[in-house]
């Protein structure tokens, strides 16, 4: 009997995923009447500078993922107005949008270590042993689904 050969579907470029999920964010702030720039560079703190309507300055560190996983997200040095957009930017349906407060991510990646912790001790290994990575899970994202009106007005 002939093998089946299976043909491995190719794996989605990290910066498509990124820049398609910065201009998604951007159009959606542009639509609410936010000014918004683009930060340049290799590794920029925050990807988005923005202006809100009524002229309150703030910058946005968008999360770009094409298929639900966890948001991967560094933790970052409070600065004044630190929001987070974690952008869901499949190939194929609507994008979606989840906003997040300096805050809130910061809760969501604290819940995410505190499970993951816990479920490596049990087995008998650490954090660092698991090669652990700072993240956000999908489902306590999902609470902050369109949530545009935590961000400066």
């Amino acid at each position: 009997m002939a093998k089946i050969k299976q043909v491995k579907k190719p794996r989605r470029s990290p910066h498509r995923t990124q820049w398609t999920a910065q201009f998604a964010v951007a159009s959606e702030l542009c639509k609410r009447g936010y000014e918004v720039a683009f930060t340049m560079g290799n590794h920029p703190m925050v990807d988005l500078i923005v202006i809100s309507p009524k002229k309150t300055h703030l910058v946005v560190d968008v999360k770009g993922l094409y298929r639900r996983n966890p948001w991967p997200v560094r933790r970052q040095a409070l600065r004044d107005n630190l929001f987070y957009v974690f952008a869901f930017v499949p190939d194929n349906g609507p994008n979606q949008f989840f906003i997040l407060t300096y805050d809130q991510a910061n809760e969501g990646i604290k819940t995410e270590f505190e499970k993951t912790k816990e479920r490596k001790e049990t087995k008998g290994l650490t954090i660092k042993e698991a090669g652990y990575f700072f993240c956000v899970e999908w489902d306590f994202a999902v609470q902050f689904k369109d949530k545009w009106d935590a961000l400066p007005k």
